[in-house]
């Protein structure tokens, strides 16, 4: 098992990312950034609705928020 401080770092290389924390510095990170690091399609769970989802999805996440419709690129033409 390991532990990776910088979120950046966890967020690389990876299809999905889940916030489940209502800490702040979690809504101040740059997600265009996270995004461009991912691997295709990328995902974001949000189990707070502490982050801007339509936002989220116009940079090219596949979003779910606890209590909200998903938002996502599959079928799109």
């Amino acid at each position: 098992m390991s532990f990776e401080l910088d979120p950046y770092a966890a967020a690389a290389g990876s299809h999905a990312i889940a916030v489940v924390t209502k800490w702040r510095q979690f809504a101040e990170l740059d997600y265009e950034t996270i995004y461009r690091s991912m691997v295709k399609p990328a995902f974001i769970f949000d189990g707070r609705n502490l982050l801007d989802r339509r936002k989220l999805f116009g940079m090219g996440f596949n979003v779910y928020a606890i209590g909200k419709p998903p938002l996502t690129h599959f079928g799109a033409a």
